[in-house]
C-alpha cells in the first residue's frame, strides 16, 4: 500500500486543501481521457440530492478539460491559469467554473473530494447546465492523474 497526497485548488486559486488518500493498483501510464460519461451520473445524483438540476454532457468542455489536464499533468503543477482564454480557444463562451485536482485515483475520489471542498461544491452546484470532465498523467511528473471538470451554461 503506498501512502499519497491528493491535492485540490479552489476555484479562485487562493487557498490550497491537502485531502490525504491511501491506495493500490493505480495504473501507471500516461493515459489522458476525457471522462465526462463516467463522472455524469455521480455529478447528476449529487446535484439532485440537493434539487439541483441535472447537467449535460459537452464535447468541447470535455476537450478543453483534456486539454488543461495533459497541461497539468506535463507541468507537474495545478493551475487555473488563463482559464477565460483557455476556454475561447474552445469555443466556449459565458458563465463557467472549473475545478482541477490532483492525485485521486479515481473518479470516485475526485467528486468525493470536491464535494468536500467549499468552493468545488459550489461550482458543482452551481447555475450551470453543461459539464466537462477529464484526466491525465505523464510519466515524467511522477504519473500522478490530474483532473479538471469544466461547468458551463
Amino acid at each position: 500500500m503506498i501512502q499519497r497526497r491528493g491535492f485540490l485548488i479552489t476555484g479562485g486559486g487562493a487557498a490550497l486543501c491537502l485531502t490525504a488518500l491511501t491506495w493500490t493498483n493505480v495504473p501507471a501510464n500516461a493515459a489522458a481521457s476525457i471522462v465526462t460519461g463516467r463522472a455524469l451520473g455521480r455529478v447528476n445524483t449529487y446535484r439532485r440530492s440537493k434539487k439541483r438540476p441535472n447537467l449535460a454532457s459537452d464535447q468541447a468542455l470535455g476537450r478543453a478539460a483534456l486539454a488543461h489536464s495533459k497541461a497539468m499533468a506535463k507541468s507537474g503543477r495545478l493551475s487555473h491559469a488563463k482559464f477565460r482564454s483557455r476556454l475561447r480557444s474552445f469555443g466556449i463562451r459565458g458563465a463557467a467554473a472549473e475545478n482541477v485536482a490532483m492525485g485521486q485515483p479515481d473518479i470516485a475520489s475526485v467528486i468525493a473530494a470536491w464535494q468536500n471542498s467549499r468552493g468545488h461544491r459550489r461550482n458543482m452546484l452551481g447555475n450551470f447546465s453543461r459539464v466537462g470532465v477529464a484526466v491525465a498523467r505523464d510519466p515524467a511528473t511522477g504519473n500522478r492523474p490530474y483532473w479538471t471538470m469544466i461547468l458551463a451554461r
